[in-house]
């Protein structure tokens, strides 16, 4: 008898044990909805527990990446590790491969005012060839800082954007003592033929894994992103962007069927080369900066540290505003020109950045 009534015993503090095992599993499945997203996506659509709403397909979202507030599949992809990459936009480089599968572009004027990108890429993204690949310059290192741990590929530089990448300890891939995660195309001439592709960085970022600084997150700060209708009155749906010329101009025009912003040069669609997707941007930013000539071959000096006008382009809407960066390590940021000074909400996907300065020009219509 008093083994049964052991037994029964037995039965019922196994089925306690269950029961709390239970319990635990649906409380940590619940705390892994509500705080499984960023809570910085502040607004009454995107409040800090609540579920993300993917705008593009109407689905839940339960992850949204930091970077660009893309919808993800998993809290691991929230805040992947991240790749910039210098790409020229020369007149003979051009068509420029890789730019599509950017989640940001920063446009800026180099020496000539000639205009250079760079681009950040998450690292799993499929992308088989981005370049050509160019050289740095200190002002791209001050977007590149905003991005802890970023590997950084180029090809060389000029003398004193190579000391800063020294000096600031950055996580440098340049081609000239890495060129085994690069390739030169035999169709281009140099230097307008040095390319690389997912694959190459995937390899570097696993041969280099124990070189990079462990962060808490791949952003010293995070832009916000909401949902927007599209605009119906007072609209602006085309902006042109100048900085040497007619040659260096593009002009965006707003899609109404995509929502999106899609680029021209010389009044054609600019696409990509490999895979013949258009070259667009959801939130298109116009950052105003100063620059002063340094030297005889015309290298730049850029007002990249304080603050500046902006306009900032989506869904058809155009917002004046005024960019802040207090440090080369901290998130510019963009806010609105109103009393409060509210930080301007971006629409989610592929953010272009045009970093404009004085010798160059910006129309809208």
């Amino acid at each position: 008898m008093e083994k049964l009534k052991q037994f029964f015993q037995n039965i019922h503090t196994l089925y306690l044990i269950a029961g709390a095992c239970f319990l635990l599993g649906g409380i940590l499945l619940i705390i892994s909805v509500i705080y499984g997203q960023d809570p910085s996506y502040t607004d009454e659509v995107l409040m800090d527990g609540d579920i993300v709403v993917d705008t593009e397909t109407d689905v839940v979202c339960s992850f949204m990446r930091f970077l660009d507030g893309v919808c993800v599949d998993s809290i691991l992809k929230q805040d992947p590790a991240l790749v910039g990459i210098m790409i020229e936009n020369h007149f003979e480089a051009r068509p420029v491969s890789g730019l599509t599968r950017a989640s940001v572009v920063y446009e800026a004027p180099v020496e000539g005012n000639y205009n250079r990108f760079f681009a950040l890429f998450p690292e799993d993204t499929d992308v088989e060839k981005v370049g050509p690949v160019r050289s740095a310059r200190p002002y791209f290192l001050d977007w590149l800082s905003e991005y802890p741990s970023t590997m950084y590929m180029h090809v060389g530089g000029s003398p004193d954007a190579l000391d800063k990448i020294v000096s600031y300890d950055l996580f440098d891939l340049n081609e000239f003592y890495r060129g085994w995660y690069y390739w030169r195309d035999n169709a281009r001439y140099a230097p307008h033929n040095v390319y690389t592709s997912q694959k190459l960085w995937s390899a570097a970022l696993s041969d280099y894994q124990d070189m990079q600084d462990p962060v808490d997150s791949h952003l010293t700060g995070q832009w916000k992103f909401r949902p927007w209708d599209t605009c119906t009155e007072q609209c602006v749906n085309e902006i042109t962007t100048t900085f040497a010329g007619k040659t260096y101009e593009a002009t965006w025009h707003y899609n109404t069927s995509t929502e999106q912003y899609e680029r021209y040069e010389f009044g054609d669609l600019v696409t990509d080369p490999q895979t013949s997707e258009p070259v667009v941007a959801d939130t298109l930013i116009i950052q105003y900066v100063h620059t002063t000539v340094l030297d005889g071959v015309g290298r730049l000096g850029m007002d990249t540290i304080g603050s500046g006008e902006a306009l900032v382009f989506r869904n058809g809407f155009k917002v004046e505003g005024e960019w802040r960066k207090p440090s080369r390590i901290e998130r510019t940021k963009f806010y609105d020109f109103d009393e409060e000074g509210h930080p301007i909400e971006f629409k989610a996907g592929k953010i272009w950045i045009v970093v404009m300065n004085q010798t160059g020009g910006v129309t809208s219509e």
